[in-house]
C-alpha cells in the first residue's frame, strides 16, 4: 500500500495544479481509495489541508450517494437468504445498525456499508444521511491527524 501511495503522489506531483486537485478528487471517488487515501495524498503534495478535506469529502459523498441510489433501484423484495456472507452482513447490521455500519466505512469501504444497509431494507435516504455523516467525520479526522502527523516528519 505504501508503494502504491508513493507512486500516486509522484504521478500527481508532476501534473499542473488544477490537474493535481482533479487527481485528488478522482481518487476520492474510487471505491476503496475514497477520501481516506485522497486526503493523505493531497496533504503529502503540500495542498492546504482544509481544501483537500473538502475535496475528499465531496468526491467520496458523490460516489457513495450515487451508488446508494443506483443499488436501491435494483433492490429486490426481501427473501430469506441462506448464504454465509449474507448472514455475516445481517449480523453486523443487527448489532450496529446503519450508523455503526456507516462509521465502519474505512475498515471495509463505504460502498460495502451502503450495500449492507440497503440490503437490510433501510431506506436510501436514511443510509445516505448516515453515510454523509460518517464520510464527513472520518475525512476530517483523517485530514487533521495526517496534517499534524505529516508535519512531524517535515
Amino acid at each position: 500500500m505504501e508503494n502504491m501511495m508513493q507512486d500516486i503522489i509522484r504521478y500527481i506531483h508532476d501534473l499542473d495544479v488544477i490537474y493535481q486537485y482533479l487527481g485528488i478528487f478522482i481518487i476520492s471517488i474510487i471505491p476503496f481509495f475514497e477520501s481516506y487515501l485522497a486526503i493523505p495524498v493531497g496533504i503529502a503534495l503540500g495542498f492546504p489541508t482544509i481544501a483537500v478535506i473538502i475535496i475528499g469529502i465531496v468526491g467520496n459523498i458523490l460516489s457513495v450517494v450515487a451508488f446508494i441510489w443506483l443499488i436501491d433501484k435494483f433492490r429486490k423484495p426481501k427473501k430469506d437468504k441462506e448464504g454465509g456472507r449474507w448472514k455475516r452482513a445481517q449480523g453486523l447490521f443487527q448489532k450496529y445498525g446503519v450508523p455503526g455500519v456507516s462509521f465502519a466505512g474505512p475498515l471495509y469501504g463505504y460502498h460495502i456499508g451502503a450495500i449492507i444497509a440497503i440490503a437490510a431494507g433501510t431506506s436510501r435516504e436514511y443510509v445516505t444521511l448516515w453515510q454523509i455523516i460518517a464520510i464527513s467525520v472520518w475525512s476530517m479526522a483523517i485530514g487533521i491527524a495526517f496534517h499534524f502527523g505529516f508535519q512531524l516528519f517535515i
